[in-house]
């Protein structure tokens, strides 16, 4: 009986860690593309340095905060799914999506500001968040969840 249950949470936090890693570069490679698009790196319009700016948003921004405050609802998700026995192709995109884009608008609303931004509430933060990165950590979300389930599906079918 452990060795299953090690077994399954290997398998949940290797999935975890490595849909985490690739919704990462997904985020990274569209703001990339973003502020490559909308002018803001014009004065340095080179790669290295708006992959930096990307980078910079992924830990600064609340991405990278929103898939480490995601740990404990995704296991939860985990073992509902386990529980009830729904298709996983729908149900982690959709659940990844809805704690993606709900935690990194809470993130980013949360996370500081530079001096030249004037004060905001946290609601009103979340807000301009969702306006400027909603598609994105939905994307972000799908992509997360899509993966953990195409993760799990192959390293169940091999063990």
């Amino acid at each position: 009986m452990t060795n299953s249950w090690q077994s399954n949470a290997a398998r949940r936090v290797v999935g975890y860690s490595v849909s985490a890693i690739i919704a990462s570069l997904i985020y990274v490679i569209w703001i990339t593309v973003s502020t490559t698009i909308s002018g803001l790196g014009t004065t340095h319009s080179d790669l290295p340095f708006e992959l930096g700016v990307a980078f910079f948003f992924l830990f600064a921004g609340g991405f990278a905060l929103a898939l480490l405050l995601m740990i404990v609802p995704w296991a939860i998700a985990v073992w509902a799914h386990s529980t009830m026995r729904w298709d996983g192709r729908l149900y982690f995109p959709g659940v990844g999506a809805l704690l993606v884009f709900t935690l990194g608008c809470t993130a980013a609303s949360l996370s500081p500001k530079p001096l030249w931004i004037e004060d905001q509430t946290f609601l009103e933060g979340a807000v301009i968040a969702a306006e400027r990165q909603g598609l994105c950590l939905l994307v972000c979300g799908i992509v997360f969840g899509g993966c953990y389930t195409w993760l799990d599906r192959q390293i169940r079918a091999r063990f």
